[in-house]
């Protein structure tokens, strides 16, 4: 039946998987498995967690996504099938390397086999995120739904694991290692001999572009409790997760529009104006919608999942809920970007943006505390998003000349 859907059909169907695929993995984090643990830690304790897979987000995920999209972009040329495990190994000792240091500059107390469970949830973090493209390639959405289903059946086995010994890393270990048990079983990526071609130099200067762009970006959609915990502690960044649930819940929904579309857009050789007029127009209807929801919603789910915090999370919740919105319409435009013009916008864009963010946040932070912060994040995203639409039009009318 799949096999027969084409067109229009077909993409609206593994979107909707896609979504699927990232929701259900979502909702079982924040929605059950995260409120559970804040009942069972402090506060402080809590907001380091919070912090720390902040961190995996902004570090393994990032490098992992950028291999992911380049081999996306640039196809699957065979002789150059042996560049990207190649370029793998290369990146995960970085990887290693960067959340080894930054981990402990959080917790320097930190025992060792902490680390070490954190920096193996980073290896297999990060392979997840490259291995999976071998899904994208094909278009193969119904593979990516099992390989998240999976997910989370090791989250909840490791969350059993956790009340048994008292470490959260067990939970996003055997998660991790479940759903790559999928993706190895089902795929041939990770056989690919280790070796360098000539296309070797173009494919890592390209994800490493990309890698920058991505941890600019990410920095911001990520890191801000990773900014808030030095200054605030962690007490506060647990009132401020809370707050920024529900927005981020509903953006990680949105945004695998985001990844189908530019599965869809490697195909393509053309750009099509119409087509980034419609998506945006529609996103920005959708984005709206879910905004106020998220608003409605927000006092009664808050209330269940983290009592100890609703009343201080309410204080914030409409401003970093429109903050969280906003990230994910840029999201979905960014794929028009990426796909059509050259990979230095990505850094421009994602750099502008870091600047607008840090300067702002972190003043208005100084200042007005929590409020200031929230309100910068605020105002250097919406600069993001006409930024964004201003370097596709100034591109497009380039191109037109």
């Amino acid at each position: 039946m799949v096999s027969r859907l084409t067109g229009k059909k077909k993409f609206v169907f593994d979107m909707t998987l896609n979504i699927a695929a990232t929701a259900i993995p979502t909702f079982v984090l924040q929605l059950v498995i995260l409120p559970l643990l804040s009942r069972d830690m402090s506060d402080s304790r809590y907001g380091l967690l919070v912090t720390i897979i902040a961190l995996l987000n902004v570090v393994p995920s990032t490098i992992g996504n950028a291999l992911n999209n380049v081999r996306l972009i640039y196809g699957e040329k065979e002789n150059e099938s042996g560049d990207y495990n190649a370029l793998l190994l290369i990146l995960a000792a970085v990887n290693l390397v960067a959340v080894a240091s930054i981990t402990y500059l959080y917790e320097k107390e930190i025992s060792a086999v902490s680390l070490f469970l954190i920096l193996l949830i980073s290896l297999m973090w990060l392979a997840r995120e490259y291995f999976i493209v071998a899904f994208r390639i094909k278009l193969n959405y119904i593979h990516i739904l099992i390989s998240n289903i999976t997910l989370v059946i090791g989250y909840a086995a490791g969350y059993l694991l956790f009340k048994a010994t008292g470490r959260w890393q067990y939970i996003y270990l055997l998660g991790l290692a479940c759903s790559l048990a999928f993706i190895f079983w089902k795929s041939d990526l990770w056989k690919e001999p280790l070796k360098r071609t000539d296309s070797f130099r173009g494919i890592t200067i390209q994800t490493v572009l990309l890698t920058l762009a991505g941890l600019l970006t990410r920095i911001t959609t990520y890191a801000d409790k990773m900014l808030v915990f030095p200054f605030l502690g962690g007490a506060v960044v647990s009132v401020y997760y809370a707050a920024t649930l529900f927005g981020k819940a509903i953006s990680l929904v949105i945004t695998p529009v985001s990844s189908v579309m530019l599965s869809y857009l490697s195909k393509r050789r053309k750009k099509d104006d119409d087509l980034f007029r419609l998506t945006f127009l529609c996103s920005a209807a959708v984005c709206i919608c879910a905004y106020f929801l998220c608003i409605a919603v927000s006092r009664p789910i808050l209330g269940l999942l983290y009592p100890q915090f609703v009343d201080e999370a309410m204080k914030y919740i409409w401003i970093t809920t429109g903050t969280t919105i906003l990230v994910a319409l840029i999201s979905i435009v960014n794929p028009f970007v990426l796909r059509f013009f050259d990979m230095k916008w990505q850094l421009v864009i994602n750099g502008a943006y870091v600047l607008f963010y840090v300067v702002l946040s972190l003043s208005l932070l100084g200042a007005y505390g929590l409020w200031g912060f929230c309100v910068g994040a605020l105002a250097a995203t919406s600069v993001k998003l006409l930024f964004t639409l201003f370097i596709y039009h100034r591109c497009k009318a380039n191109e037109e000349k």
